[in-house]
């Protein structure tokens, strides 16, 4: 353990929850003394409503109450999103193997038995607290992992998985509310030329901006997605056939703004082509099919031609 990480343990607080006074005061000084700031609360109703007062960070929580018991606490606590992660360590007597089994299945993190000595109390709350910590960590760590897959590492754009999930929801939200929805596709006319002239990085460098100039354009719920190396999707919620016109000549003044240097040394102007299709549409039922459209219009472009929608 880090220097210093007992003493941030330490400074935490807990809430002592027992009907007996006598067990709530002794808890509360073994706290205490082990550094912790302590409040208390006599049954279930008070427990609940000092820990959405005052958020501690562990519960010492007695299972036989009047009025709430225990096990009601807990199960309250863990049906409520915030209280996932609150640590909450039961108080059973000794032999109660049928309150420990119960409480663990409504997730509590562990028991300390009756009579209580300090040495186990604190080990207990020292290790459910760390337990809890590296837990939210990893949730965390996870949850940025996750982020970071959802884009592609190049172009900080969105990914095929990523483009499935928004194309599904904003779908299903122009389906329910009767409003339009469109898909852009763009691409290069050459890509393996464009990638030649101006190098792997140097590629990769010119679709990083591409990508940022564009996304100052974008309105808030507008998204921008990678499909492939050379090919990428716009989906435009809100947005009618006429209004996907306008973005698309958008998009391609935009690509041409950007000044591209060769490895020979000389400019580099990649050309580009844009397809898109618009929801509602006969031919649009489902998010792959609004997709499917956008790419059979891309593909109908030849050389040189700028955009073409399937109406």
């Amino acid at each position: 353990m880090k220097p210093g990480a007992e003493q941030k343990l330490g400074a935490r607080s807990v809430l002592v929850v027992d009907d007996d006074e006598h067990t709530r005061t002794l808890l509360k000084d073994l706290c205490e003394t082990a550094g912790y700031t302590v409040r208390t609360a006599t049954d279930g109703i008070e427990a609940l409503q000092a820990i959405g007062e005052a958020s501690p960070d562990l519960v010492l929580l007695d299972l036989m109450m009047p009025r709430k018991d225990g096990f009601q606490v807990l199960k309250s606590l863990r049906e409520q999103s915030q209280y996932q992660n609150l640590a909450v360590i039961i108080l059973t007597a000794m032999g109660d193997m049928d309150g420990k089994i119960r409480g663990m299945e409504l997730g509590a993190d562990d028991y300390v038995t009756k009579p209580f000595k300090l040495i186990e109390l604190q080990t207990r709350i020292h290790a459910a607290l760390l337990v809890r910590d590296y837990r939210s960590r990893l949730e965390a760590a996870e949850e940025e992992l996750s982020q970071l897959r959802a884009l592609d590492p190049v172009t900080g754009a969105g990914t095929y998985s990523q483009l499935k999930a928004s194309l599904d929801s904003e779908l299903a939200r122009s389906r329910r509310y009767g409003r339009p929805a469109a898909a852009l596709m763009f691409g290069f006319d050459d890509y393996q030329g464009v990638r030649q002239a101006l190098g792997r990085e140097g590629c990769d460098q010119y679709l990083t901006r591409l990508v940022q100039e564009l996304r100052t354009t974008l309105r808030g719920a507008d998204r921008l997605f990678r499909m492939a190396a050379d090919e990428f999707v716009m989906l435009l919620p809100e947005t009618d056939l006429k209004g996907a016109k306008v973005v698309a000549d958008r998009l391609h003044a935009v690509c041409g703004t950007i000044a591209a240097q060769g490895v020979s040394g000389g400019p580099v102007e990649p050309k580009i082509r844009i397809g898109g299709a618009t929801f509602p549409n006969d031919r649009v039922r489902s998010s792959e099919d609004l997709l499917r459209e956008a790419h059979k219009s891309y593909r109908a472009l030849g050389p040189g031609q700028k955009f073409v929608f399937e109406p």
